[in-house]
C-alpha cells in the first residue's frame, strides 16, 4: 500500500462552516414539506391546463396534519356512532323488559292494556285471568249465584285505553303500525248492568207475571284482549259494585202527612224496580239515572227512588240522594237559578198546594265523585235584616206571594249600595229563587178562572189574597156551605198562613174574619167568638160585620 507521504498527495482542507451532510438512510421516505407540495400542485394544475393527463403516480392522497387520512377518520367516527347506538338501545331494551316484567308480576293485566297500542302480528299472548268476562259469561256467574242480569246501559269512556290510543293515532300525520287504530282494535263502551233478584208479588207492590228487584248496581269496564278485531266478542272486567236499598216505608208514607191518608209505616225498605237514565238537559259532569218503583195507598200511586250518578273521570258509581214524591211524579232536571247547571226537582205539590223540593250542584271534597246535591233551603238565615226574615218566615208558611213582595225590595237596595253593610250572596239568590218559583204558582192559580167558587176562595187564600177571597165569599151566598166544608178540608194549610200573616199585620180586619171563620169551622162558633174578642183593635163595627158572616157561614 502506497503512504500518501511518500508520494506527495495532500488531502484538500474542509471548511469549518460547512458541516457534514448525514447519509440518506434507506427505508420509508420523507414527506415532502409545504412547500413541495405548493410546487407539486402548480406542476399537476400546469400539466391539466395544457391537456395532458397526470399519470396516477404522480399524485398524492390528500392528507391531514400528522399524516393520516381523511377516510380513516370518518371509518372511525362512523364505528363509534354504530357502536355507541347499539350500546343504548340495547341498554333501553334490558330495562324496558325489566320494568314490564316487574309490571307483570304487580299486575298481570298490564299486557292487556299493552296489546291495545300494537299491531296484530306482534301482540303478546296471555292467559285471560277470570276477572275478564264476556257479557254471556257474566249472566252466568250470575245465575249461578242466583240473580240475574237486567238490562245494561253503554258509559263514555273518558279516559279509556282505547280512546287515548285512538287520540294518538289521530295526532300522526299518517297511520302508526305502533298505535291500534280503529281498524285494528275492537272499541268496546263501559257497561252499567243492574243485577236483579226474584221476589214475592205484595197488595202495595203488585206486578204481572215474575216478580224482579233491582239489589246491585255493577259497572264493567271494557277490556282489550290479545287478537281481539272488530266484531268479536267484547270481554269486560268488574270494577265496582253498589248495593242498591230502597228508601224505608216510613220515609215513603211521610210525604202524605197532613192528607186524607193515616196510613203509617215501619222501617223495611222498599224494592227497586227500574233504572232509566236522566235525558235532555241534565248537569255538565257525568251521567244521571234515577233508580226507582212505586208504592200503591189506596187509590194513589207514590213513586220513590235514589239519583244515582256516574263519574267517566274516575269510573265511579254514587247514589246521591232518596226521593219521593207525594204528587205521583218523577223527578225532573229544570233551570231554577239561573247557573250553569240546571237543578233537580222533585214535587211534592197537592192540591192546589205548589211545594217543590229544589237541588243544585254543588261542588264537594272527594276525588272519586267531586260533587252533591244540596237541597235550597229556607231554614238557614244568611242576612240580618228583619225584611229578609219576614220573608223566610212567610215563605215557609206557604205565603210565597207575599214573601217575594218583601224580599225583592231587599235586593236591590243591597246590590245598589244602599245597605252597604250587607252581601247579596248565591245562597240567598237561591232562596229567592226557590221562592219566585213557587210565587208564579200560587199567582196562576189565583189569577185562574174557576168554575167552583170555593175553588176560587182556596186559590186566592194559598196566594194570600186575603180582600179577594172575602169578596167571592159574599158574593155567592148560595155556595157558603161549601166553602165551609172547605174551610174544614184545607184548615191545616190555611190555619198557617193565616197565623203567619197575623204575625206581621195582627190589626188587618180581613185576618181576623178569615181568623174566626176558620177556627167556627173547625171548632164552633162559641171558639170563635171567643178568640175574636181577643183580638187586638177590634171595633164594634168590624166586631158585628164578622159575626153576621159568621152566623151565614156556619150554622
Amino acid at each position: 500500500m502506497m503512504n500518501p507521504l511518500e508520494t506527495g498527495h495532500q488531502p484538500s482542507a474542509r471548511k469549518k462552516s460547512q458541516p457534514l451532510k448525514p447519509k440518506a438512510k434507506p427505508g420509508k421516505p420523507q414527506a415532502p414539506s409545504g412547500l413541495q407540495r405548493r410546487q407539486i400542485r402548480r406542476s399537476q394544475q400546469a400539466v391539466l391546463a395544457s391537456g395532458k393527463t397526470s399519470s396516477p403516480k404522480a399524485l398524492k392522497p390528500l392528507v391531514k396534519r400528522g399524516g393520516q387520512p381523511l377516510w380513516r377518520l370518518w371509518k372511525k367516527w362512523i364505528a363509534d356512532g354504530v357502536a355507541f347506538t347499539l350500546l343504548l338501545g340495547g341498554s333501553t331494551l334490558i330495562g324496558g323488559c325489566a320494568w314490564f316484567s316487574y309490571q307483570l308480576i304487580v299486575n298481570p293485566d298490564v299486557g292487556i292494556w299493552l296489546n291495545q297500542f300494537l299491531p296484530a302480528w306482534t301482540q303478546i299472548p296471555l292467559q285471560r285471568r277470570d276477572s275478564i268476562q264476556t257479557l254471556a259469561e257474566i249472566s252466568q256467574t250470575l245465575k249461578k249465584e242466583g240473580l240475574i242480569a237486567g238490562k245494561s246501559f253503554a258509559l263514555p269512556q273518558l279516559n279509556s285505553p282505547n280512546s287515548v290510543a285512538k287520540n294518538q293515532a289521530a295526532l300522526l300525520p299518517l297511520p302508526s303500525a305502533f298505535v291500534a287504530s280503529k281498524t285494528w282494535v275492537q272499541e268496546s263502551p263501559d257497561l252499567l248492568i243492574p243485577v236483579l233478584k226474584t221476589r214475592k208479588s205484595s197488595v202495595t207492590h203488585p206486578c204481572e207475571g215474575v216478580c224482579q228487584e233491582i239489589v246491585q248496581l255493577r259497572l264493567y269496564q271494557a277490556v282489550q284482549m290479545p287478537y281481539q278485531r272488530p266484531g268479536t266478542t267484547s270481554y269486560y272486567r268488574l270494577t265496582q259494585q253498589l248495593d242498591t236499598q230502597g228508601p224505608a216505608e216510613s220515609f215513603v208514607i211521610a210525604s202524605l202527612i197532613g192528607t186524607e191518608s193515616n196510613q203509617q209505616g215501619s222501617n223495611k225498605p222498599l224494592p227497586l224496580t227500574r233504572l232509566t237514565p236522566f235525558k235532555g238537559k241534565i248537569p255538565q259532569m257525568g251521567l244521571w239515572f234515577n233508580l226507582n218503583s212505586e208504592r200503591v195507598m189506596g187509590d194513589k200511586i207514590v213513586p220513590y227512588g235514589q239519583i244515582i250518578h256516574y263519574n267517566p273521570n274516575h269510573h265511579h258509581l254514587s247514589m246521591m240522594l232518596e226521593w219521593k214524591s207525594a204528587a205521583g211524579q218523577q223527578p225532573i232536571w229544570q233551570e231554577v237559578t239561573g247557573g250553569k247547571d240546571p237543578e233537580l226537582l222533585i214535587e211534592q205539590t197537592i192540591g192546589l198546594e205548589p211545594q217543590f223540593s229544589i237541588y243544585q250542584v254543588q261542588p264537594f271534597k272527594f276525588i272519586p265523585n267531586p260533587i252533591q246535591l244540596t237541597a235550597i233551603s229556607l231554614d238557614e238565615v244568611f242576612l240580618d235584616d228583619y225584611n229578609y226574615r219576614q220573608a223566610l218566615r212567610l215563605a215557609r208558611s206557604g205565603l210565597w206571594s207575599p214573601a217575594l213582595d218583601l224580599i225583592k225590595p231587599l235586593k236591590k237596595n243591597i246590590v245598589s249600595g244602599n245597605q252597604s253593610s250587607l252581601k247579596w250572596s248565591s245562597a240567598v239568590q237561591g232562596q229567592l229563587d226557590l221562592i219566585e218559583f213557587h210565587a208564579k204558582i200560587t199567582k196562576a192559580q189565583a189569577i185562574a178562572a174557576w168554575a167552583s167558587p170555593s175553588q176560587q176562595v182556596l186559590a186566592s187564600l194559598i196566594d194570600g189574597r186575603w180582600s179577594e177571597a172575602l169578596e167571592v165569599l159574599k158574593n155567592n151566598p148560595g155556595n157558603q156551605q161549601e166553602i165551609a166544608n172547605l174551610l174544614r178540608s184545607n184548615g191545616g194549610r190555611i190555619k198557617n198562613r193565616l197565623n203567619a200573616a197575623l204575625l206581621e199585620k195582627p190589626d188587618q180586619l180581613d185576618l181576623k174574619t178569615w181568623g174566626t171563620l176558620m177556627i167556627a169551622a173547625e171548632e164552633g162558633r162559641n171558639e170563635a167568638i171567643t178568640w175574636l174578642d181577643e183580638q187586638p183593635e177590634t171595633n164594634q163595627k168590624d166586631r158585628k160585620e164578622i159575626l153576621e158572616l159568621l152566623f151565614k157561614l156556619i150554622e
